[in-house]
């Protein structure tokens, strides 16, 4: 059995926030790629190319990944169910039918399971979310844990040992009310539609850059942030197509529905398997935009959501 702390130290991270860990039944060793290659952290880097790979001795029924989160309630449980660095590699090694989830308290009151439920998932790559019963786990001083086991595979075509590229918690989100800008301020604007129209909670104001293309930094201090919602300006202005985020020094790039005056959410890249662990400025890139009748890029609103309380 491993052990190992979140990829960001106590020093570096509020405490609601920093000492999350995580641990694994079992993990391959490999000397040539380094001893931790395998291990469980790399089910939990927003990188599909890595995965968790179980030792060949160890059964894949009855392996296990268990995940520390901030004190929050437990909403949702995501997979990506086998290693889907490509498809041949998605279906050379086994991959993940269903699971057994348990829900507890970390720390000193850890171990009475509050929450338990079997998830099913489809043989396919890509991301799968799959609801939980709400469950609030942590406390004042201790956060949660997630324990997640494998109770049945889908065979792998050439290697029958286990391989998830990646697994996350999705905790219960809520509005993080102290939004504002961060260092980068939005790179232009025009007359009458100043950068901070995207923030003043009226959808029938928008800011609207001179360009199809377009940055800016928002936060909310006090806060582990979760997603980022867009709403985009009129038709008459172009409208945010793809979009780079960037948090915690990890980046993401999706791309938004032509939907004029809706609100789209980006989920931020996790710290180490939940949502709600982004801190400091979130970096936005507009990298293209569908086009508008004649002007730049617009956004009517901009917000974002939580799903923990950052600890000083």
């Amino acid at each position: 059995m491993t052990r190992a702390l979140a990829l960001a130290t106590a020093l570096l991270l509020p405490i609601g926030t920093a000492l999350a860990g995580y641990e694994a039944s079992s993990f391959k060793r490999e000397d040539r790629l380094g001893k931790n290659y395998w291990n469980a952290a790399s089910a939990l880097d927003s990188n599909l190319e890595t995965c968790w790979r179980i030792h060949g001795e160890q059964k894949n029924e009855g392996s296990w990944i268990a995940i520390d989160t901030p004190t929050g309630e437990v909403d949702k449980i995501a997979m990506v169910i086998g290693w889907a660095k490509d498809e041949e590699t998605f279906k050379d090694f086994a991959r993940v039918k269903t699971a057994r989830v348990e829900l507890m308290n970390a720390g000193t009151d850890g171990g009475a399971i509050l929450g338990e439920a079997t998830i099913s998932f489809e043989d396919k790559m890509g991301w799968q979310i799959i609801d939980v019963l709400d469950t609030k786990v942590g406390g004042e001083i201790f956060g949660g844990r997630v324990k997640i086991t494998v109770t049945e595979v889908y065979p792998g075509k050439d290697f029958p040992s286990l391989a998830v590229s990646e697994v996350r918690v999705h905790l219960k989100e809520f509005p993080a009310v102290s939004l504002g800008f961060g260092a980068t301020v939005p790179s232009s604007e025009t007359d009458g539609h100043s950068g901070d129209m995207m923030m003043d909670d009226n959808a029938r104001t928008f800011w609207a850059a001179s360009a199809d293309t377009a940055t800016f930094s928002v936060k909310a201090p006090g806060y582990g942030l979760s997603s980022l919602g867009i709403q985009s300006g009129p038709k008459t202005h172009g409208r945010p197509k793809t979009v780079k985020v960037m948090a915690n020094q990890v980046e993401v790039v999706q791309v938004l529905e032509d939907k004029p005056g809706e609100m789209q959410w980006l989920l931020l890249p996790a710290l180490v398997g939940y949502t709600g662990g982004a801190w400091g400025d979130v970096q936005v890139e507009i990298v293209d935009s569908y086009p508008g009748e004649s002007g730049g890029v617009a956004i009517s609103e901009v917000k974002l959501n939580a799903a923990s309380i950052e600890e000083f």
